[in-house]
């Protein structure tokens, strides 16, 4: 078979192609140990038989596009359950997820599902962290004009878990995870679309991790609450509207208790999105708490009576988890290209494509000497090939043999030593 790679034209006004506009929903949620037995979780008090049932009801309620969830147990196999229990349960394989990691060798660990008729993986990352994994998970948005040409959007999600706990030590500790949160970000210059959500654990936004994620030094990777509530959160009714833990107030040896008094859960977005800048702009008053009326402060879910969701859904939270999920909603204009944002200018480093022979990819790369990273990924986010390539002069040529794809888009990904590296898509048929 002849592969004949061609550069997919990149962004400018006049290669738009009209196209109506998309909504995509983004959840949150805490899963209160999903599959993990502790001395006070167990199998009969938090049993995933049935926390597989809550969160089915859950899913078909809210229909998240992006699923990014905490405590989850750390045995893959977890991941793999909600997938086909849950979230694939009913007809057809809607949703895919991204790689279990747990480098912290944490109880619990993070992970993303996604909903992979919209989106792709395009590439992740684990960000160092001595109490749980933070994760970095870029993915591309899949555009109906993306196969006639178009470039696409990119959306980079972190995933947290901070420590838990108020104490100035524990304080301290989220401190130094924010720093290495935001520290990944700027030195990858990954800005644009980001969403940075999770178990955030503090009380309020005086905490100087919270300061460091919304008053970075930086402006352009700065996260703004789309709600825009700073304060104090904790045992505040005037905060009573937002708070995500703890559903129930009668003492229970798995769930915290206590009622609803804490704003642990959120979702912050970069002014990209807030702003519209890059093709995803927040939708106006979407931000929401599910199961939250402002009628819980320091009460459960459930008395007095909840009407703001189905009873069942109701029902379903109350007994899932000692978390509410928080949700937002944004609007994708699929007519809009732009670089993925976590990547250099073109300028930075160039590639010069080159008409191959037969099943050969072929480029030039015009950089300064190095060991260089050279990737292609599949339209579903797979890497399907890997090289490292030395270049010993600006514009060496390079050929690979790659007549054991099929024809299809691709996207080539270059990365050089100490650079966050570029990448071109291609279409070989």
């Amino acid at each position: 078979m002849r592969l004949i790679l061609a550069l997919l034209v990149l962004f400018s006004s006049q290669h738009l192609f009209a196209a109506g506009k998309d909504t995509i929903t983004v959840m949150a949620y805490n899963l209160l140990f999903y599959g993990q037995t502790t001395s006070f979780c167990t199998d009969q008090n938090n049993n995933v038989n049935f926390k597989d049932g809550y969160l089915r009801t859950i899913v078909s309620h809210t229909q998240p596009d992006i699923f990014a969830v905490n405590e989850l147990g750390r045995n893959p196999a977890n991941v793999t359950r909600i997938l086909e229990n849950v979230l694939n349960a009913g007809e057809g394989e809607k949703y895919a997820h991204a790689t279990h990691t747990n480098t912290a060798n944490s109880s619990i660990v993070n992970m993303l599902f996604y909903n992979k008729e919209k989106f792709g993986m395009h590439s992740e990352a684990v960000i160092a962290n001595e109490v749980r994994d933070i994760n970095l998970y870029t993915l591309y948005y899949r555009s109906p004009d993306l196969a006639f040409g178009q470039d696409t959007i990119f959306l980079s999600c972190i995933v947290v878990h901070f420590k838990a706990g108020s104490s100035s030590s524990d304080q301290q500790r989220r401190l130094v995870e924010a720093q290495a949160a935001m520290g990944y970000i700027d030195q990858n210059n990954i800005k644009g679309n980001l969403l940075f959500m999770g178990d955030f654990n503090m009380n309020s936004s005086f905490e100087q991790a919270y300061g460091l994620i919304t008053y970075h030094s930086n402006e352009e990777i700065r996260l703004i609450d789309p709600i825009d509530k700073p304060g104090l959160w904790y045992n505040n009714p005037d905060m009573a509207p937002y708070h995500t833990q703890s559903p129930r107030t009668a003492n229970h040896s798995c769930f915290v208790s206590g009622g609803l008094d804490d704003r642990y859960d959120q979702i912050l977005a970069s002014a990209g999105i807030m702003e519209g800048q890059r093709g995803m702009q927040y939708i106006d008053g979407s931000y929401a708490t599910l199961g939250q009326d402002g009628l819980r402060y320091n009460q459960s879910l459930v008395s007095p009576p909840n009407n703001s969701e189905p009873e069942e859904v109701i029902y379903a939270l109350y007994n899932m988890s000692d978390h509410l999920p928080v949700l937002i909603d944004i609007e994708v204009s699929p007519d809009f290209a732009s670089h993925l944002t976590s990547l250099p200018d073109e300028k930075e480093m160039n590639i010069s494509l080159v008409n191959p022979s037969r099943g050969i990819l072929a480029f030039r790369l015009d950089m300064g000497p190095g060991v260089y990273e050279v990737s292609l990924y599949s339209i579903n986010g797979d890497r399907v090939f890997r090289r490292e390539a030395s270049l010993d002069w600006s514009g060496q040529p390079f050929s690979y043999d790659v007549s054991f794809l099929p024809g299809g888009i691709y996207l080539l990904s270059i990365k050089g030593p100490g650079q966050s590296g570029v990448s071109r898509k291609l279409i070989m048929f």
